[in-house]
């Protein structure tokens, strides 16, 4: 992983780290991997986790893609 999307901080409040990605990279995963509408992928915001996916939404990570 490069040092962009590296964690600098923990997520104080519990054990999963807070996301560091951008919004270019969750763009480029959802185009060039053809995401249809119907998923409606969603960006989280920063300082949230993978915990923070509403219901009914899974997280996928980045490493997983590429």
């Amino acid at each position: 992983m490069d040092e962009e999307h590296q964690e600098e901080n923990p997520c104080e409040e519990g054990p999963l780290p807070v996301l560091k990605w951008d919004l270019g990279l969750f763009e480029h995963i959802t185009q060039g991997f053809r995401f249809p509408p119907e998923w409606d992928a969603r960006y989280l915001g920063q300082n949230q986790t993978a915990a923070d996916a509403p219901p009914g939404y899974i997280t996928l990570f980045e490493d997983f893609f590429l």
